[in-house]
């Protein structure tokens, strides 16, 4: 069970963060060929009530840091939340990655049955590991992925499924879709060639 539970949320966050910095590298560079001021898009909002893309961007490292080591039993880092270009947030999602990659799978061992308790400003929350990944994380993370990317597309990013899928770790790709998805075909061994 450790390896699942470390499957289903370190390698998945891990995935995902990466397709994040990619996504928000393509924002960066649409900023400065259209010639609008990084500032613009980094403060940008979906909705009046809702927050804006460097928040998102914050909140989805944080989840991702802060799942990672509850399930692992461990004290996730602390950062201060003080991002103010795209370079700042690419070196948080970087941070963040950091910290995942020093989990190991062993330590999830218990990750499922583990009870993990978070103290937010308005009372406390109690989970199972397993609910808490299933029904709070991996819920919570994709909220603010999504959010993030749907406010670069909003403004005029363009970007596209492919960017915010990316290419899923032991998928393999034929024909067309291979084509789309940016994946060269694997060479031929000697022995098939025949």
């Amino acid at each position: 069970m450790s390896y699942f539970m470390y499957q289903s949320s370190a390698r998945v966050y891990v995935h995902n963060l990466k397709n994040l910095a990619a996504i928000l590298k393509t924002a960066a560079k649409d900023a400065k060929t259209r010639g609008i001021e990084p500032s613009v898009l980094l403060n940008a909002r979906l909705a009046p009530d809702m927050l804006p893309l460097t928040k998102q961007v914050q909140m989805i490292t944080d989840n991702a840091k802060g799942c990672c080591a509850r399930l692992a039993g461990v004290a996730p880092p602390v950062f201060e939340d003080n991002e103010t270009s795209f370079a700042e947030l690419q070196e948080r999602i970087k941070r963040t990655l950091a910290f995942i990659r020093t989990l190991k799978a062993s330590q999830f061992a218990d990750a499922a049955a583990r009870e993990v308790v978070m103290t937010i400003p308005i009372g406390k929350l109690k989970f199972s590991g397993s609910d808490y990944l299933n029904g709070w994380a991996l819920p919570n993370f994709y909220f603010h992925f999504t959010t993030a990317y749907n406010i670069l597309r909003h403004n005029g990013v363009s970007l596209g499924k492919i960017d915010f899928l990316g290419t899923v770790p032991g998928m393999e790709m034929s024909g067309k879709v291979a084509k789309m998805m940016g994946v060269k075909p694997k060479a031929k061994s000697k022995a098939t060639k025949k």
